[in-house]
């Protein structure tokens, strides 16, 4: 059991209090993200936390029947189930919940009901669908369905000293699991070939033994990529395999860890025996841009200016068409994965980092027939720059 202290009741407080700022009755909530931040549990299954507004009871956590009991035992809200068969419908258990909140009476005036809309790059965005949509307009008559997701995204950007300190300590564990990876690697025994799934389950090992919980990704648990298979053309996911790693070739190790409902993710890169000269080279362009990104995760930079500045490192080498132009992703409480995504250009450009923010430093860097490389290091933005959580050197390990 961990020893960091959550403040899950001051989450609440600030989702109603952002409730209050669009006039809501009550909200919906489906997204992962949401229900990790509130409930503080693990909740795999579809879900939805009924929160009415402030003044009008607690909140309460439908999950289904089959791990009801688990989740009332770990979560810090009342949990009830829910299922596919007559009186333990979604919406109807949401309808009920809202009539014994008092927030809701069918001859009264049509709620403002607070749902997540949009679409997430990731299968854990859970997002209302159209189904769930139009099961609250039938039992809740004349209702007004108002997009809360960006209050979402706003509450869960800055994080809390608590979450600084889940996060770094989830990053210690994934310093754990390439330590072991590293040491299996250089005292293999002569003639000794791995699998990326040996690798994985090395880190896997390594982790769960520290105290992680959870392979939490859904990219494939702990990614592992060699030669071709870590090379393609914007190559983000690389879910193991029973490829033997070769010598001479990269190797990308791409851990995931989990420690208190927060989520550790850290990719580092090896070569083993003799590394060939063009692609020591490649690789050491590799570390100038992950050194260059870190140095431009400053409060008040914006995403376009960083993204610049690491593309003149790529451009000046004669690689700017091997790197890829995203390079963060938020990270935070389960579900929380995506957002902010660090691109440049008129969507998400102008936005800058913030002091406080936790972000993915990431650098993708791929060159199909010679190498690729991938950082993914959880970076806590400070006043005075940044401060990336793992203790992993950029630096290819050549073992």
């Amino acid at each position: 059991m961990n020893d960091i202290k959550i403040d899950w009741t001051g989450h609440l407080d600030k989702y109603q209090a952002a409730m209050e700022e669009l006039n809501l009755d009550f909200c919906v909530l489906t997204r992962l993200k949401s229900i990790t931040y509130l409930s503080g549990a693990f909740v795999p299954w579809k879900s939805a936390i009924f929160l009415p507004k402030e003044g009008y009871g607690d909140p309460t956590l439908f999950t289904v029947l089959l791990d009801v009991e688990r989740v009332k035992d770990e979560s810090q809200l009342e949990t009830q189930g829910w299922g596919p068969m007559k009186g333990f419908e979604w919406h109807k258990k949401i309808q009920k919940a809202a009539k014994q909140s008092g927030i809701y009476k069918s001859k009264g005036n049509s709620p403002r009901i607070g749902v997540e809309l949009g679409l997430d790059i990731c299968v854990t965005g859970q997002m209302l669908s159209y189904t769930e949509a139009n099961l609250l307009k039938n039992i809740f008559p004349g209702c007004e369905l108002v997009d809360f997701n960006n209050k979402t995204e706003e509450i869960q950007l800055i994080k809390e000293p608590e979450e600084i300190e889940m996060l770094r300590k989830a990053s210690e564990i994934t310093d754990v699991g390439q330590k072991a990876v590293k040491k299996a690697l250089k005292e293999r025994e002569n003639g000794k070939h791995f699998t990326e799934n040996e690798i994985a389950g090395i880190g896997t090992l390594a982790m769960r033994k520290a105290g992680s919980n959870y392979e939490w990704t859904f990219t494939g648990n702990e990614e592992i990529g060699s030669g071709y298979r870590a090379s393609y053309t914007f190559n983000g996911c690389t879910p193991a395999t029973n490829k033997i790693v070769r010598e001479g070739e990269s190797l990308l190790v791409d851990l995931h860890s989990e420690y208190g409902c927060y989520l550790g993710d850290l990719s580092h890169n090896y070569v083993l025996g003799k590394c060939p000269p063009e692609l020591k080279k490649f690789n050491d362009v590799y570390e100038q841009l992950c050194y260059t990104l870190i140095d431009n995760m400053t409060p008040g930079t914006s995403f376009d200016e960083c993204y610049q500045a690491v593309r003149k490192v790529a451009d000046k080498e004669g690689y700017a068409n091997d790197l890829f132009f995203g390079i963060g992703h938020g990270i935070g409480c389960i579900g929380n994965e995506s957002y902010p995504v660090v691109l440049p250009g008129k969507d998400w450009g102008d936005m800058t980092f913030r002091e406080n923010m936790v972000e993915i430093a990431a650098i993708v860097f791929n060159k199909p027939g010679l190498g690729g490389l991938r950082l993914e290091s959880p970076t806590l933005i400070t006043k005075n720059g940044a401060e990336v959580l793992p203790n992993t050197p950029f630096e290819v390990d050549y073992v």
